[in-house]
């Protein structure tokens, strides 16, 4: 194999990559709004603490409402929301909010 083809392999390589790399950053995830207002609701209504400090210890405890805990206990919710609540506490947007 001469230099030219090792080349063009790398090149392909590197655009197929790119393309994953793009195609995972187009992934959202996302939240619906009743459980975020419902986080917003239980979570911080002093607006003393850390909300992702208070979601941690709510779940531990649980001392979260039921349709809250059914919600956390379902799939990757818990993860998505720490994301969540990490998000707004470093103040971007790492998980969407979308109605439902």
């Amino acid at each position: 194999m001469d230099n030219k083809r090792i080349s063009e392999i790398v090149d392909e390589e590197m655009i197929k990559q790119d393309a994953n790399r793009y195609r995972d950053m187009r992934k959202i995830l996302t939240i619906p709004k009743s459980i975020a207002d419902m986080l917003d609701e239980e979570l911080n209504p002093l607006k003393r603490e850390l909300m992702i400090e208070t979601f941690v210890l709510g779940v531990n405890y649980l001392v979260l409402s039921d349709e809250l805990m059914k919600f956390v206990i379902t799939g990757d919710n818990y993860h998505i929301i720490c994301a969540y609540l990490a998000g707004k506490a470093l103040g971007v947007d790492l998980v969407k909010v979308v109605e439902g």
